[in-house]
C-alpha cells in the first residue's frame, strides 16, 4: 500500500513538473494598430494561474523588462493598475509607462483597458480556460500607438517581445504551483 501511496505522488509531482507548451503569439500591425494574441497550455490550476495574473504589486519580479507594477486605486474603487517598463525598441508599441482599468471575472477573466500612458489607445484581456491542470492561458490586445509603427514592430520582432513576456507570466504560475505541490501534507509524508 505505502509503494502504491508514493507511486501516486510521484505521478501527480511529475505531472505538476511537466514542462509547459511553447507560447504560439501572432501579431498583426497595419493602419489600426497592433492586434496580438498569445496561447500556452500550462501546467497548473485555474485558481494558482488567476492568483499569477493578479499579483499586480509583483508582476515586476518576474515579466521581463518591468521596472515596476503597482495597484494605484484605493480599496473599493474600480482597480487602477500602473506599470512602468524599460520598452527599448517596443517603446514603438507598448507605452514605458501605463495606467489599465482592470475589470476581473474571477476566477477566469481579466479584461484591461489604458486609461493613461503614451498611447492612442490599449485594450484587451487575460482568459484562462479549464480548471485543472493543464489550463490554457490567452492573452489578446489591440494597442494602437501616438506614431505609425516602424517596419522593425511587426511580424518577429513584437511576436518575441509578447513571448517573452507571457511565457515569463507562465513559468512563474508553475513555480508557484510545483511549491505549493510540495507544501502539500501528502508529498511530505511520502518523502524517502
Amino acid at each position: 500500500m505505502k509503494r502504491l501511496c508514493w507511486a501516486l505522488i510521484l505521478l501527480l509531482c511529475a505531472g505538476v513538473a511537466a514542462a509547459s507548451t511553447r507560447a504560439k503569439v501572432k501579431a498583426n500591425s497595419g493602419l489600426s494598430g497592433v492586434r496580438v494574441e498569445a496561447t500556452q497550455v500550462l501546467q497548473v490550476d485555474a485558481r494558482t494561474l488567476w492568483e499569477t495574473l493578479t499579483d499586480y504589486n509583483r508582476l515586476a519580479s518576474f515579466v521581463p523588462d518591468m521596472i515596476s507594477s503597482r495597484v494605484v486605486s484605493p480599496p473599493g474603487a474600480p482597480k487602477r493598475v500602473e506599470q512602468i517598463a524599460d520598452a527599448g525598441l517596443f517603446a514603438f508599441i507598448m507605452p514605458d509607462q501605463v495606467v489599465l482599468a482592470m475589470e476581473e471575472a474571477p476566477p477566469n477573466l481579466i479584461r484591461f483597458r489604458a486609461v493613461s500612458g503614451k498611447l492612442v489607445s490599449m485594450n484587451g484581456e487575460w482568459r484562462i480556460i479549464g480548471d485543472r491542470a493543464p489550463v490554457t492561458l490567452v492573452y489578446r490586445a489591440h494597442i494602437v500607438p501616438l506614431s505609425p509603427i516602424p517596419p522593425l514592430g511587426s511580424g518577429f520582432f513584437v511576436e518575441d517581445e509578447v513571448r517573452s513576456r507571457f511565457e515569463a507570466v507562465g513559468r512563474e504560475a508553475e513555480r508557484r504551483m510545483r511549491e505549493q505541490a510540495a507544501r502539500s501534507p501528502l508529498f511530505r509524508l511520502y518523502q524517502p
